[in-house]
């Protein structure tokens, strides 16, 4: 039976891109905060896969693809978007990111715990991002980093009771 060239191609797949994805994560000085309901349905998704690759009788070569599509799946937790040290970086394969340099403008949300950031570049805006860090560390960082003329924006979203 052996294991086919197809399962062979998509291991190495697997094996690129989680290394790829662990490269990307650790060039990211401030990751953006994810949502929780993602965590939730990447292991659910992945516990299922699990169940049904035990259960189910398979050849060695669909075990091991089930597997990897485990793994698949479970690559969504290790995606990152953030701040580097030169860059904007907005998903896990964006390799080019958005230079500091080039953004003309940052709104910051500020809510009760955390700072949602958008961006303007070429006078359109680019996808928000949410931050759990404090507004005086980000404007630290963003200082250094923004050209001159980049303007930054603050605004305060007050309690309604």
């Amino acid at each position: 039976m052996g294991i086919d060239f197809f399962t062979v191609l998509l291991t190495a797949f697997v094996v690129i891109m989680y290394v790829y994805l662990i490269l990307v994560r650790k060039s990211i000085l401030i990751k953006s905060v994810k949502r929780k309901l993602i965590y939730g349905l990447v292991i659910g998704v992945s516990l299922f896969i699990l169940i049904s690759t035990l259960f189910i009788e398979q050849s060695l070569d669909q075990r091991l693809r089930s597997f990897l599509a485990m793994l698949l799946v479970l690559s969504f937790l290790l995606d990152a978007k953030g701040l580097s040290d030169d860059r904007l970086i907005l998903g896990p394969f964006d390799k080019n990111g958005v230079l500091y340099r080039d953004v003309e403008k940052m709104a910051l949300l500020l809510k009760e715990n955390e700072i949602r950031l958008n961006y303007f570049k070429n006078g359109r805006r680019g996808p928000m991002m949410k931050f759990s860090i404090s507004l005086e560390d980000l404007l630290a960082f963003l200082s250094d980093r923004l050209n001159e003329e980049a303007e930054i924006s603050i605004l305060v979203e007050e309690d309604k009771q």
